[in-house]
């Protein structure tokens, strides 16, 4: 489904429509060069500042955005964070009432494993993601609905239903027992009612407000097209709730009482996407600029009806089999502009440095080379950053199973913090690191010769780089010393480069 940011009701919390563009930067970036080129002047602004509305003009912005690339390394760095995260290989354990939710976390069918990557997918693209535990609320209650109806009926459990950053359009924090504390959270959700009978969709647009009462007490009501449902309370062995069973699982850790507005780590390497898009279409069109052109003179009147006539057409022909009969004065000249693109090309190297730099993943003809110490410090920065982001997933969603329990019966409201000892979900750490290519050896092994790194050094950073393990280096470097090799004999004793 599109997304949809079209809600601009006075009723959101301020931040909302702050953060309203760069949240749809980021997804439409994510979904490719098709989406980016549907929306034209929104990511790239015509070239001309004073005419853009002549048929001239239109022609030249419709030339102008078919030339120019997107390259999708937004979606190639969300696809490679998500691979080395490994999701699929998290260690889970628990309470055998709880085992249900490891083949249907959110009661749509979603396993537990698929629902914690796309947690992490919208964390990395918006920084942080909803999760609601509910039980028989209204959640679980279709779109169009303001009740719970016949939900009852439905044998239904505990599950865990997720939000993404752009569905909350207001929230509040509110000190309780001494402690800031989350009071409120609306959520906004739409769809439509299909009629297969007339093929008619119509659009629904509804909220579901979670929110503690003046007296603490937690309660869920739907608002549908403009009308409000009655407040559902929820109750937990016949006593209410004091607090909501919400949680905000983001790329760190969450300060107190209030949610960041800044975007996920994804971001910035949608922006340096967009300014090599505006940049590439640039540098095409000044590529055509250099075609050679050509010009003729020497014309006089009779001389068009002299050509017409020899070769049977009003047009010049050119390329292969093609011949153009002129008459006797009028001569043909061909001239290109002479003029240099190297700042272009210059451009498009830094930016792709850049994206390596910010953990991207970038694949094209014109490969950044890194040096060895690049590639120590990047693949660094990536691990914190994929470590942060797991430790986070694996708090918040136990507290979801442990939420879930409560609701199952298995443990008290107030004995849902000792329940964690008996949830386990433990995400892999050992993330694949980037491997250092063959070019980068040679660069290490150079630097080493002359002194740059120390033979401690440079199997540290070999190691890091997926070459083998630190003793294998070890022995591998000393042969290499005994034989006394140049540099370009070591390019035929490394080992395999690893795939």
């Amino acid at each position: 489904m599109a997304h949809d940011y079209s809600y601009n009701s006075a009723d959101v919390h301020p931040h909302y429509t702050e953060t309203v563009v760069p949240l749809e930067t980021v997804r439409d970036c994510v979904e490719g060069s098709w989406r980016i080129k549907r929306e034209k002047y929104t990511y790239l602004p015509h070239p001309s500042q004073v005419d853009t509305s002549s048929k001239e003009q239109q022609a030249r912005y419709d030339m102008y955005i078919k030339g120019a690339e997107f390259d999708n390394y937004p979606a190639l760095s969300l696809r490679a964070w998500l691979g080395k995260m490994r999701v699929s290989n998290t260690t889970t354990d628990l309470p055998e009432r709880l085992n249900y939710l490891i083949q249907n976390a959110d009661g749509d069918g979603t396993p537990l494993l698929s629902a914690l990557e796309s947690c992490a997918s919208n964390i990395f693209q918006t920084k942080y993601h909803i999760l609601v535990a509910d039980y028989q609320g209204l959640s679980d209650v279709d779109i169009s609905q303001l009740t719970k109806a016949d939900a009852e009926e439905l044998e239904p459990r505990a599950t865990i239903k997720q939000y993404t950053r752009e569905a909350l359009v207001d929230w509040n924090y509110r000190r309780i027992n001494g402690v800031m504390q989350l009071s409120y959270v609306k959520l906004r959700e739409t769809g439509y009612e299909f009629n297969p009978e007339t093929n008619v969709r119509d659009p629904i647009e509804s909220f579901l407000t979670l929110a503690l009462d003046k007296d603490g007490n937690y309660y869920q009501q739907k608002e549908v097209d403009g009308k409000d449902g009655d407040p559902d309370y929820v109750t937990i062995g016949g006593a209410n709730l004091k607090w909501l069973p919400v949680e905000i699982v983001s790329d760190e850790e969450l300060p107190v009482g209030d949610l960041p507005q800044g975007m996920g780590m994804l971001y910035p390497i949608c922006e340096s996407a967009l300014y090599r898009y505006r940049v590439s279409a640039d540098y095409k069109e000044a590529m055509r600029y250099l075609v050679p052109t050509t010009f003729t003179k020497g014309w006089k009147q009779g001389d068009k009806e002299i050509f017409v006539e020899v070769n049977g057409r009003e047009q010049m022909a050119w390329g292969p089999g093609c011949a153009n009969n002129l008459p006797n004065e009028v001569d043909v000249d061909i001239k290109s502009v002479n003029t240099e693109l190297e700042g272009f090309e210059r451009y498009f190297e830094a930016n792709s440095k850049k994206v390596k730099a910010l953990g991207g993943v970038f694949k094209d003809g014109m490969q950044a080379q890194r040096t060895a110490t690049e590639a120590d410090i990047d693949a660094t920065e990536q691990n914190a950053m994929l470590e942060s982001v797991a430790s986070q997933l694996e708090y918040a969603w136990k507290r979801m199973a442990a939420y879930c329990g409560m609701f199952e019966g298995l443990f008290a409201p107030d004995a849902v913090e000792a329940a964690l000892d008996q949830i386990v979900i433990d995400l892999p750490r050992d993330f694949a690191t980037p491997k250092l290519s063959v070019e980068e050896v040679r660069v290490l092994l150079d630097a080493k010769t002359e002194g740059l790194y120390t033979t401690e050094q440079a199997i540290k950073i070999l190691e890091q780089g997926g070459w083998g393990t630190g003793e294998e280096i070890e022995t591998w470097l000393a042969n290499l010393e005994e034989e006394a090799p140049s540099i370009s004999s070591i390019a035929n004793q490394l080992p395999r480069e690893p795939e």
